[in-house]
């Protein structure tokens, strides 16, 4: 017999709310995953303006010192549970940027990634595959790896 939390959880992964933070080259991919040919809301995936109302946050290009303090904060007022999709080399290293003062070396460390989708920029096939295993750690119950630990519970911002 199916439980009533296990439908809830099945209807939460079959729509998941994303707020997206575009900082990057990584967030026109994204949009082409928006368009037409790849059409992501066929799989459930919606944007939201507002990250209080976000099951999925969506990181997409470089982290700056300046846009941390902004990430963060984007990533505290989503509710719980909350799950993090870093998108392209530039959010898990820093990409080609990753020789800069200003740009976060390792951002994944403050705020650990739930899916990492390689590329530079990823293409939108494998975008909505990491969609895919994002909906399969929800429909699974395994908590994000951000509420698991992450520098980001220790900063202020």
């Amino acid at each position: 017999m199916l439980k009533i939390y296990d439908f809830f959880a099945h209807a939460k992964s079959e729509s998941l709310w994303m707020a997206h933070f575009c900082t990057g080259c990584c967030s026109l991919e994204m949009a082409a995953a928006m368009g037409p040919r790849y059409d992501w809301e066929r799989y459930g995936y919606l944007p939201t303006p507002t990250p209080r109302q976000a099951d999925l946050l969506i990181i997409t290009g470089l982290v700056t010192k300046k846009m941390l303090p902004a990430l963060l904060r984007t990533y505290a007022q989503m509710p719980e549970p909350k799950y993090v999709l870093a998108l392209g080399a530039c959010s898990f290293d820093g990409g080609p940027y990753n020789d800069s003062l200003a740009v976060i070396k390792n951002p994944t460390e403050i705020l650990p990634a739930d899916i990492f989708v390689a590329g530079c920029p990823p293409r939108p096939e494998a975008i909505i595959a990491g969609l895919e295993e994002i909906k399969k750690k929800m429909k699974a119950g395994i908590p994000s790896a951000a509420s698991q630990g992450g520098l980001w519970k220790e900063m202020e911002f």
